[in-house]
């Protein structure tokens, strides 16, 4: 019965999602005033000493929406992330190899030397971004990894452009590369499937790079990233997320689970406040006032909008029976 009810207080994780924000600044580059969006996490004006991974996403203008919907569904199973709209389309994304592209030229110039430099300036950034582009975006974002580009550490790439052998021939002349890559290909034609087989077995040769590779034989080249975005983050993330066992062996253990994972990412880690407060409802019915007390001073430590929530679950225990928990919530509230 209390393993039940910990499951049903999933039902009161409250539906807190990320903010969209519209900005702007000059670009000296491109000589003009650019606009895009950036999403900030619910809880990024109230964790003020809190730093945030970045997701930049190239087709901003198509494909943001998709990662921030699909990041707003996955919020309890991957990080928060800052989300930034990357607006870029036709020659602007063209290889430029040569330096003959101008127009490629210049949004390169753009996007590294002043996008990413307003973001990191303007927002509580962590040291840890990925770069997500689809189709010739995805042949963008296949030119800054094999470029080293130092301003990201994953990559999630979805049915890139090659068939113009680009790409290809720009992987045979790399060394050594190191990054995180989920890299995926749709129900193409023989002109991409060719060059898609022939990248990946170039790919596989670098020890150093983490590669995760996915073909979607059933969706369509605009239908797959969609699949292929919701499996990119699983794949990255698959152990983000703390077991249930670790929850409900106390907050020292939950604690020790989100340290790991600064370690591995590098960047601050904090436990989901929806979790802790299932858990403080947990506690409180299995009557262990030690954890009660540990979870409710965290919380109201490290949460400044928690005393609500709080107050929500000790009257919620209330109605539905447990009188002795929610007096235990009660009773660390007043202490």
């Amino acid at each position: 019965m209390k393993t039940t009810l910990y499951y049903l207080l999933l039902l009161l994780s409250v539906n807190t999602f990320a903010e969209v924000n519209n900005e702007s600044f000059t670009s000296k580059t491109l000589n003009t005033q650019v606009t895009f969006k950036v999403s900030v996490p619910a809880s990024y004006s109230t964790r003020l000493n809190q730093y945030y991974p970045v997701i930049y996403v190239l087709h901003g203008q198509w494909d943001f929406a998709l990662v921030k919907s699909i990041s707003d569904t996955l919020k309890s199973e991957i990080p928060e992330f800052i989300i930034v709209q990357v607006i870029g389309k036709g020659a602007q994304l063209q290889p430029n190899d040569a330096n003959i592209n101008e127009k490629a030229q210049l949004f390169r110039q753009h996007f590294t030397h002043e996008l990413v430099p307003h973001i990191k300036n303007n927002f509580r950034t962590a040291d840890y971004s990925i770069l997500i582009g689809h189709s010739n975006a995805g042949r963008f974002a296949m030119e800054q990894l094999l470029t080293k580009s130092p301003l990201f550490n994953d990559y999630f790439i979805f049915s890139p452009s090659l068939d113009d052998g680009y790409i290809v021939s720009l992987a045979r002349s790399v060394k050594e590369l190191q990054a995180q890559l989920f890299l995926s290909i749709a129900n193409e034609g023989e002109h991409m499937q060719k060059p898609f087989n022939a990248l990946l077995n170039i790919l596989q040769n670098h020890p150093t790079l983490s590669l995760s590779s996915e073909k979607y034989a059933q969706y369509s080249h605009q239908s797959s990233k969609v699949i292929a975005l919701l499996n990119a983050f699983q794949t990255r993330f698959s152990h983000w997320q703390a077991s249930y066992e670790t929850k409900i062996a106390g907050l020292g253990s939950l604690l020790t689970h989100y340290s790991v994972l600064e370690k591995e990412f590098g960047f601050q880690v904090f436990p989901d406040k929806d979790d802790l407060i299932r858990l403080l409802a947990y506690f409180a019915v299995n009557d262990n006032g030690q954890e009660v007390g540990k979870i409710y001073d965290y919380v109201i430590t490290h949460y400044s909008n928690s005393a609500e929530s709080i107050i929500e679950i000790e009257q919620y225990l209330a109605k539905e029976g447990y009188q002795s928990a929610a007096k235990r919530i009660k009773s660390s509230r007043l202490k």
